[in-house]
């Protein structure tokens, strides 16, 4: 599809439109995704990754869902920590997992990765000690809808592990960091794809969402433990759920 099916502010504004807009962006980016990560975070969204795997402290006969896994990044650092237990990196969009699928390690065989819709997981209750996810609650039509999941798979005491970019608490500050997301967006978007919209949608995105305090309240309400760690000049934002061992 070489046209998206909904204009971008239809589908910030609405969940039904979001889903297909969402899909057209990341299957249009799949090929490149890496590459363009690398060069918006000037390679530091590895960095970031790397301290939610240590900080969520995998063991090593852990079950691990990492939702939205996209190009499995986060999913084969996650599976390093649960040598001899079992990792499902789980995505809506085929083409995303298809690069992961194409990526994977020869020595990992722990992994796995499946096509689900992360609002309406098909795991029973209590069958993950972790959940992760990372830079994708902005893209989920319903993110109440899939902390609620994310918190009935858990096992008691399981921990759910979300970072994503942090809404500063200086609106001045956050006006300035959007718009170079935005400038940078484009020339990303045009240089790789020949489509300015490709690049645009993350930092658009980020203005509608509501920010690292909204989803602890959100985390609370569905049960969970919450604490918050706002770090890197609070351009990074880790929000951390335990389910309570009852």
């Amino acid at each position: 599809m070489t046209t998206p099916p909904s204009s971008m502010q239809d589908a910030l504004g609405g969940r039904a439109e979001k889903q297909p807009y969402v899909d057209w962006i990341f299957s249009k980016v799949a090929s490149r995704y890496d590459l363009g990560n690398d060069i918006m975070s000037l390679g530091y969204h590895h960095r970031w990754k790397r301290r939610l795997v240590r900080f969520a402290r995998i063991e090593p006969e852990h079950r691990v869902l990492d939702l939205a896994a996209g190009t499995g990044d986060v999913t084969f650092m996650l599976a390093r920590y649960a040598s001899r237990g079992e990792v499902i990196g789980q995505d809506i969009n085929a083409e995303m997992l298809a690069i992961a699928e194409s990526k994977r390690p020869a020595d990992l065989q722990n992994v796995r990765f499946e096509q689900n819709d992360a609002a309406s997981l098909p795991y029973p209750d209590a069958s993950f000690d972790r959940v992760t996810c990372v830079y994708a609650g902005r893209g989920f039509p319903d993110f109440p809808a899939v902390v609620r999941e994310a918190y009935r798979v858990l096992k008691p005491g399981g921990e759910f592990w979300n970072l994503d970019f942090a809404r500063p608490p200086n609106a001045a500050f956050d006006k300035l960091y959007r718009g170079y997301m935005v400038a940078s967006g484009v020339a990303l978007g045009t240089a790789l794809h020949m489509d300015p919209r490709t690049y645009v949608y993350i930092p658009v995105s980020m203005a509608h969402y509501p920010g690292q305090r909204w989803l602890e309240g959100v985390m609370q309400e569905a049960g969970f433990e919450t604490w918050l760690d706002e770090t890197f000049g609070c351009l990074m934002a880790y929000n951390v759920g335990r389910k309570p061992e009852r």
